[in-house]
């Protein structure tokens, strides 16, 4: 399975570790995907992923899941065509223009809504084996996140390597982050810290291994 079709079937099966949290999706395991050199992304979903009877509120944060999932996958694994501006094309066992959750026909394509973006993401190290040496760390915030600080924890949870990083204004309206971190073999978890406008600490995080070279 590719990588942005694992992460559409991951979506319907991870159970939130959060017990304040709940899931929209009935869980499968078969999804098909594609990605078109415009950067439009197609995701085709059996219909039992789709809760019957949703409201028309809970079925736009699952469409939003769905599609801010896709398009973060599509760019972290370098299937997203540089400068794209992705939309998401959303097909029910091959069918287009289906009606979903009971309350929303898919007549149009997704595009990933800002307002309901994480506040800070972490896109680097990605998952899979890193050889020994430098190991990029990065990602992007919302503007208005302050004071962004990265840690790096090894097995027992103690603190190996950290620090703060300055952010650059990027396209898309949000800041970018970037930093590395020269690190032995071994798994670690990987860490971004900031503060919002309003001064609540947000925070998003990873996890690398790192194999000898």
């Amino acid at each position: 399975m590719d990588p942005i079709a694992a992460a559409a079937a991951l979506l319907t099966t991870a159970a939130p570790q959060d017990p304040g949290y709940r899931t929209l999706w009935s869980p499968v395991d078969r999804v098909g995907s594609s990605t078109s050199p415009d950067g439009t992304i197609t995701v085709d979903l059996p219909a039992e992923a789709f809760r019957a009877g949703l409201d028309e509120q809970d079925a736009h944060l699952a469409l939003q899941q769905l599609a801010h999932t896709v398009t973060a996958t599509a760019s972290s694994t370098g299937l997203l065509p540089q400068n794209a501006e992705p939309e998401v094309v959303v097909l029910v066992d091959g069918r287009a223009r289906e009606e979903v959750f009971g309350s929303v026909r898919l007549d149009q394509p997704l595009r990933p809504d800002g307002n309901l973006e994480a506040p800070l993401w972490l896109l680097d190290p990605r998952e899979g084996p890193h050889p020994e040496g430098a190991v990029e760390i990065s990602g992007r915030a919302l503007e208005g996140v302050d004071d962004v600080r990265w840690a790096v924890l090894d097995e027992d949870g103690a603190t190996v390597a950290g620090g703060s990083v300055s952010t650059t204004a990027r396209d898309d309206g949000t800041v970018g982050f970037r930093t590395e971190v020269e690190l032995t073999p071994g798994r670690y978890g990987v860490t971004v810290t900031g503060r919002d406008a309003e001064g609540v600490t947000v925070r998003d995080d990873g996890a690398v291994e790192v194999v000898a070279g």
